[in-house]
């Protein structure tokens, strides 16, 4: 797969357009690349659709919700780091991003997987084709709004570019998250739960396992 380079200009623009119009010819490739996938499917799916600033641990938080819950786990900052070598998270870019992330998704849910997808997902227009997939199969859909205070997810941010911790593909910086701070959360509205990543993570993740347990 040839990765996009910024400062193509025009060919960038195309290829990301390619990228976002027929995201259905990436998607096994991309999931055989990308996502983390139990052998077995669960058997009773659902989407479970994590939301949340950079900096603030959605990642660390969705492997943990996936190893609980039996589920596939999709990271959109994965598959970006494989289609961009140096991402801008443009608008256009990131319909390119949750186009693919809905084909693979549409994929697993079609085998019965529960899948967590791992996105910052805040503007409703970026969850809308995952959700849309999920209803369309009559799959339960539980969202989750992953929080950290201020202090931490700077100091996430900040050791990230003294060091990338393994299994961490996302490319935001300072000022990607204060950007994406500065723009209103769009909340769904079905509702959401909120897990606030900190000393008592364990308990947020028993929490979050038992309310989509009960939903699927």
């Amino acid at each position: 797969m040839t990765k996009i380079r910024r400062g193509s200009g025009a060919a960038t623009a195309a290829q990301t357009r390619a990228y976002a119009m027929r995201p259905e010819m990436l998607a096994s490739q991309l999931r055989a690349e990308i996502a983390t996938v139990p052998a077995t499917p669960h058997g009773r799916p659902a989407l479970i659709v994590v939301m949340g600033l950079p900096g603030v641990g959605k990642s660390h938080c969705a492997r943990l919700l996936s190893g609980r819950l039996g589920a596939a786990h999709v990271a959109s900052d994965e598959l970006r780091s494989r289609l961009f070598i140096a991402p801008s998270y443009a608008d256009e870019e990131n319909r390119a991003i949750f186009a693919a992330v809905t084909a693979i998704l549409d994929n697993l849910l079609s085998e019965g997987h529960r899948v967590v997808v791992d996105a910052t997902n805040l503007i409703a227009r970026n969850r809308a084709g995952t959700v849309a997939v999920a209803r369309s199969r009559g799959v339960p859909v539980v969202y989750v709004r992953v929080t950290a205070s201020d202090e931490d997810a700077r100091a996430r941010l900040a050791s990230r570019r003294a060091g990338r911790a393994t299994g961490d593909h996302s490319e935001a910086d300072e000022s990607i998250y204060e950007r994406m701070r500065a723009q209103p959360f769009e909340p769904p509205q079905e509702g959401f739960l909120e897990l606030v990543n900190g000393p008592d993570l364990a308990n947020e993740i028993d929490r979050i396992v038992s309310a989509v347990e009960a939903a699927s």
